[in-house]
């Protein structure tokens, strides 16, 4: 199979906080909306995340836990100071990895963790794997 994108869609009674949370903190653009469905993209990438209510009366839907999603940023330090400025819990703080990276964690509306990060120079036992990813 020849994979040509890989989209993401979070099912969600919280609709309106996710399209908010996600436009204010981390300036994704709103490029579709219904009543039971949004869509937002990044300004620079051509993917983004999409919401929708959940689609069947029975059973259970995402419930935020077991999900991480990744954004890699150039100042991480930065955006660690800028989103605790605005008022967002850092679930965990700045630290720097051995495998090569400087990251924190936050939580969306949906209990989602939001690990932000940074590349660094990873410890040596780490720097094969890393120098094999980052290709």
């Amino acid at each position: 199979m020849k994979i040509k994108r890989v989209d993401s869609t979070i099912s969600t009674n919280k609709l309106q906080e996710s399209k908010e949370f996600y436009m204010k903190h981390f300036d994704f653009q709103l490029v579709y909306e219904s009543d039971w469905y949004i869509e937002l993209m990044t300004r620079d990438l051509p993917n983004g995340i999409s919401f929708t209510l959940p689609q069947r009366e029975e059973g259970e839907f995402f419930n935020g836990k077991g999900l991480i999603i990744s954004f890699e940023v150039d100042d991480v330090g930065a955006e660690y100071s800028r989103l605790k400025a605005e008022g967002l819990h850092i679930y965990q703080e700045l630290q720097d990895k051995p495998w090569g990276e400087r990251s924190f964690v936050v939580n969306d509306p949906n209990g989602i963790h939001l690990y932000i990060y940074e590349s660094i120079t990873p410890e040596p036992e780490y720097k094969q794997v890393y120098d094999a990813f980052k290709k």
